[in-house]
């Protein structure tokens, strides 16, 4: 059940009920932990979103600038309620579509989500992964998830257990393995604060399939 580097405790889906996963991995992070998650796209590392500390460690051992946000996970698709406000009929229609699934939207905050999250911004990116083992840590979490792709910054994602070690082992609580993600690609990213809707990120999501629902985007 644990391997790799000596602080790091490596949980393989194979070997473990999803239930036992998200019980140990919501601990965790209720804890102020840092944990990798498997998602459909690459792996991510995950904080406690309320937790100043654990959002404050994550920026640093991804050696990201504190301007840039992190995104939130949500397990279903009307957890957007909670963590967003005044949001565009547009998302409705994205999220019935595309969710689960790699697409991010950028939303108008709610007062839930926290300015280390966002780094001050009055926005926040939500997205529903297409992954069971990690919507069931979700789930149990009563708490936001914030998670970033768990690579330093400006270098490739992890799309294996292998690779977030190589490059994390020691600096995180914990790791979900559940083998090469799927996808390999990050998610689209459309901001839906502007109109039209812009792009900030290209993925698996394109431009044709966005603009069959939302019209325009730049």
């Amino acid at each position: 059940m644990s391997e790799g580097t000596t602080s790091t405790r490596v949980l393989r889906t194979s070997e473990l009920s999803a239930s036992e996963i998200a019980a140990a991995a919501t601990q965790a992070l209720s804890e102020g932990k840092l944990v990798a998650l498997p998602t459909d796209t690459v792996y991510g590392i995950a904080v406690n979103a309320a937790c100043e500390a654990a959002v404050r460690r994550l920026f640093e051992i991804k050696q990201r600038i504190a301007d840039n946000p992190l995104p939130v996970l949500i397990a279903d698709r009307q957890d957007i309620d909670d963590l967003a406000q005044h949001i565009p009929q547009a998302a409705d229609c994205l999220t019935e579509q595309f969710w689960p699934g790699p697409l991010t939207l950028i939303l108008h905050k709610s007062p839930a989500i926290s300015d280390w999250v966002t780094a001050a911004q009055p926005t926040v990116g939500l997205r529903v992964p297409d992954h069971e083992v990690t919507r069931g840590v979700l789930r149990q979490a009563n708490f936001a998830v914030a998670v970033t792709s768990a690579n330093l910054s400006g270098q490739p994602e992890a799309v294996s257990p292998r690779q977030v070690l190589t490059t994390f082992g020691g600096l995180l609580d914990l790791l979900i393995d559940d083998g090469p993600c799927p996808g390999g690609l990050p998610s689209t990213v459309l901001d839906l604060t502007v109109s039209p809707p812009h792009i900030l990120r290209d993925g698996p999501i394109s431009r044709e399939q966005l603009e069959q629902i939302t019209g325009q985007v730049d």
